[in-house]
């Protein structure tokens, strides 16, 4: 019996491909119960093989048997898109007016529409578009056929969707217009006629690109598509997901192009190595784009390529307008950060200077990159400890006197003031840093800069140095006072209370420090504001020796104050016998004829039993006694007169 069925079946099938085709055996035999549906080892049944000898009449049969007409075989093909691929019209035509729905959608939720723009070509597709066929279809994964048209590149398939599409914003399932395939396609007139539609240009895809990300991978050739986006308002700005925007994908497209880095997104295979990317950034620069624009960490991409060492894209970027002094946190500016990772960065220093980066500017702390590479030397040589805004920097192998020395070259002002009017000197001067302040100096900042109460760098460290109890301190001033004088300093500079720093030094009743500055040549005779020379000054301890010194280095003994008042007046009121008789010994006036203030004398005057104290003081030599009661009596009398007026 199985033998007979087989017999049947080649005879039945002979029939169904016979010249000359007997339609009522072949209906005998399906009544017979021949199973039409029968699929060979494709899952293709009868239908592939008559399609492809044009049997018609027996297709026609087996269609009004029910022969299943929309079966896929194993690689998703109907006896439809069979035919559309073979580019057959008089098939497709056949069978579409034998029953097969044009819009029928297979299992992957596409139309024989759809698949003929991919297999069949324009006139295949042309013959399809008579029968109806619904433009607006989507498939499993969202697309229309705008997708295929664009896939097929046929400049004449994708015109006529155009015409008769209802939605050129139809996304995918990467969220992506068909117009992001369009961009990367050779032709650039694909792009182009979908652009000359009311297509959306800023839609952005599940990683927050718009298509711009994408239009540049074919670089300059696609200028006229990217000008064309422009026209059409795309926000040129955009930063994605990851923070980067177009400017960053540039320069990454560049890196992947010159360095031959691998990559997971295949998009980046249509990377050439001829193709003209970096020319891309000056179309967007001309446009509008922010090239300073920060990501998720507050960097700038120039921040980044800098970071990166990427000199060839950090020129190009400052070259199209990025901003090199740019700040961090601690308002560094980017030379000022490069310079703190050490001389090892010299190349970078130097491009960011030629490049016209702002060597001067400063921190949150009000320094300069020379005040903090002084400071990184203080340091690392223990004059200082650490700073938590510079301790990430310091590396205790690191030559600071050379990174120093570096970017001094590039001629920084050395006398640029801070807020309170001090510089880079006063900091020096505090520690005995000799080299550093060697340097320094070498490179010729002016020593005798003065803050904003007209005090010079020596005036402050003496002023400091004055201050010191502890013997060993108070050596390592000194001997960094006297290092710091073999330089052209001047101690003749007055600050806002008119006082020199031998004034100050004077008045603190310093011996040594005093000697110590008048190694130096000094005009004694400068006055304070109120007219007391650096003598008048040792009225306050009385010290005769600080007194004898000045003397000798010049000091007029007879010069009166804006009171009228001299030294020796002084001395002599407040009781200082051994001021006194210094002075004396050294010629001064015994009588001060100088007008006097009325007032000072009338205060001197109540001071008057004071006088006769010195009377008792124990002096043997006695042209000194008369010489003291001579100074006495002169002081009594030019108080009286000044009294009476």
């Amino acid at each position: 019996m199985f033998k007979f069925f087989k017999v049947d079946e080649e005879d039945f099938y002979n029939e169904l491909f016979s010249d000359k085709i007997d339609l009522k055996k072949i209906q005998r035999y399906i009544d017979k119960g021949i199973d039409i549906n029968k699929k060979d080892e494709k899952g293709r049944n009868i239908l592939f093989s008559l399609i492809i000898k044009k049997r018609f009449e027996s297709i026609k049969i087996l269609l009004k048997n029910g022969i299943e007409a929309n079966i896929e075989d194993k690689d998703g093909k109907t006896v439809l898109s069979e035919a559309v691929e073979k580019a057959d019209p008089m098939t497709v035509r056949f069978l579409l007016e034998n029953g097969f729905d044009i819009n029928r959608k297979n299992s992957q939720g596409r139309t024989i529409l759809q698949e003929s723009v991919l297999l069949g070509g324009y006139k295949i597709f042309q013959l399809l578009t008579k029968y109806e066929p619904d433009f607006n279809s989507k498939d499993n994964t969202g697309k229309t056929i705008l997708f295929d048209a664009i896939e097929s590149e046929n400049i004449d398939i994708i015109n006529d969707v155009l015409e008769n599409i209802e939605d050129f914003n139809i996304l995918d399932e990467n969220g992506q217009t068909a117009l992001f395939k369009a961009v990367l396609k050779d032709d650039i007139n694909i792009a182009l006629n979908l652009l000359s539609k009311n297509i959306n240009v800023n839609i952005v895809d599940k990683n927050g690109q718009n298509v711009l990300f994408y239009a540049i991978l074919k670089g300059a050739k696609n200028i006229p598509i990217i000008e064309k986006l422009i026209d059409k308002r795309i926000d040129i700005n955009i930063v994605d997901k990851n923070y980067k925007n177009i400017i960053d994908e540039l320069l990454n497209i560049v890196n992947i192009q010159k360095n031959e880095l691998k990559f997971e997104d295949k998009r980046y295979e249509l990377i050439n190595p001829k193709n003209d990317y970096l020319a891309l950034a000056l179309l967007f620069i001309k446009n509008g784009l922010k090239v300073d624009t920060v990501d998720a960490d507050g960097k700038t991409t120039l921040q980044k390529e800098i970071e990166n060492k990427n000199f060839a894209n950090v020129e190009f970027l400052i070259d199209c307008g990025a901003d090199l002094n740019i700040v961090d946190e601690y308002n560094r500016n980017l030379f000022h950060i490069e310079t703190l990772k050490g001389y090892s960065n010299y190349k970078m220093m130097d491009l960011l200077v030629a490049k016209g980066a702002n060597i001067d500017s400063r921190d949150l702390d009000e320094k300069t990159v020379v005040d903090n590479v002084v400071e990184l030397i203080a340091i690392t040589r223990g004059f200082k400890k650490s700073n938590p805004t510079l301790a990430p920097y310091i590396n205790e192998k690191e030559r600071y006197d050379i990174l120093l020395k570096k970017v001094l070259s590039y001629k920084p002002n050395l006398e640029a003031k801070r807020l309170d009017g001090k510089s880079i000197l006063f900091d020096l001067v505090m520690y005995n840093d000799y080299e550093t302040l060697e340097i320094i100096v070498n490179h010729g900042i002016n020593l005798n800069l003065t803050d904003k109460e007209n005090k010079t760098a020596l005036m402050c460290m003496v002023e400091e140095g004055l201050k010191i109890t502890e013997k060993l301190d108070k050596a390592y001033f000194i001997k960094r006072l006297v290092n710091f004088l073999r330089y052209r300093v001047d101690v003749d500079i007055q600050d806002n209370n008119g006082r020199t720093v031998i004034h100050n030094a004077v008045i603190a009743d310093d011996l040594l420090v005093v000697e110590k500055l008048l190694t130096k040549k000094a005009n004694l005779s400068l006055k304070d504001n109120y007219g007391r020379t650096a003598l008048h000054h040792t009225q306050w301890k009385g010290n005769y020796q600080i007194a004898r010194w000045l003397i000798a280095s010049g000091a007029d003994m007879n010069q009166p104050d804006n009171s009228g008042f001299n030294i020796l007046n002084y001395a002599t009121i407040l009781g200082h016998i051994k001021l006194v008789v210094t002075l004396v010994n050294s010629g001064v006036l015994m009588y001060n004829k100088n007008p006097k203030n009325k007032k000072v004398a009338e205060f001197f005057k109540s001071k008057e039993k004071n006088l006769d104290k010195l009377l008792t003081s124990e002096i043997s030599d006695y042209k000194m006694k008369n010489a003291l009661i001579e100074v006495i009596q002169n002081l009594k009398k030019e108080l009286n007169e000044a009294v009476k007026g």
